[in-house]
């Protein structure tokens, strides 16, 4: 929430928020450990040091504290995209876009993870409506958003002339699947790589992968 929106609120709102931002910070350190599946609302509640109660009124249940972080991470998320210049060309917005993504996701693992998991289709049918609505808008704004971008870079004759949703289907699974490889260390069992490497190899695949000519590899030296 903005400053400004923040300043409208009368001291009660702002209370609320208050104590609702400090519950999802509690929950995120908790979800840190390996066991993170395992915490339950009162050990959330504990860590915040509220009622139990107290998290229901802000929360209908754990599922829905874990959209709220993964819907916070996205909005966070796009506002690094926001913050792109878009001057630059459209491979070159692509790679930045990509290579910041991944920055972003190793900045923020738990928050990272809890995306992942929140993504499964039989997840979304345990949370809230309310949450459902704003999953559908979150990814709108995202398809509006890169949609705009790949159709430009076609236009311009730089990216492949497919359908866009299957451009994205291709970065997103290509994205997620680099991502998982991270949080497990697997990357490890293929190549000496590290991870720094790793994203650079990635994120060349995919520019390559949209171009419709093969460009420069920055990985080349690797």
């Amino acid at each position: 929430m903005t400053e400004e929106k923040t300043a409208s609120l009368s001291r009660k709102e702002r209370e609320f928020q208050r104590r609702e931002e400090e519950i999802l910070k509690s929950a995120v350190r908790l979800f840190e450990g390996e066991d993170w599946e395992q915490v339950t609302v009162a050990q959330i509640a504990q860590e915040a040091d509220i009622g139990k109660g107290t998290v229901y009124k802000h929360f209908s249940s754990k599922e829905d504290i874990y959209a709220r972080v993964a819907l916070d991470f996205h909005e966070q998320l796009m506002g690094v995209f926001e913050g792109i210049s878009k001057g630059q060309g459209v491979l070159a917005f692509m790679r930045e876009a990509i290579s910041e993504s991944f920055k972003f996701y190793q900045q923020n693992n738990v928050c990272a993870k809890l995306s992942s998991f929140c993504k499964r289709s039989d997840f979304k049918r345990r949370i809230s409506e309310q949450h459902c609505k704003e999953y559908e808008h979150m990814d709108q704004r995202f398809e509006l958003f890169f949609g705009e971008i790949l159709q430009a870079g076609i236009d311009e004759g730089v990216i492949q002339d497919q359908p866009i949703i299957h451009l994205m289907i291709g970065l997103e699974a290509t994205f997620e699947g680099a991502i998982s490889m991270m949080m497990n260390d697997s990357y490890t069992d293929f190549s000496e790589l590290n991870e720094e490497q790793f994203v650079e190899v990635l994120t060349g695949f995919m520019i390559n992968a949209l171009a419709r000519s093969p460009v420069d590899s920055i990985n080349k030296n690797i």
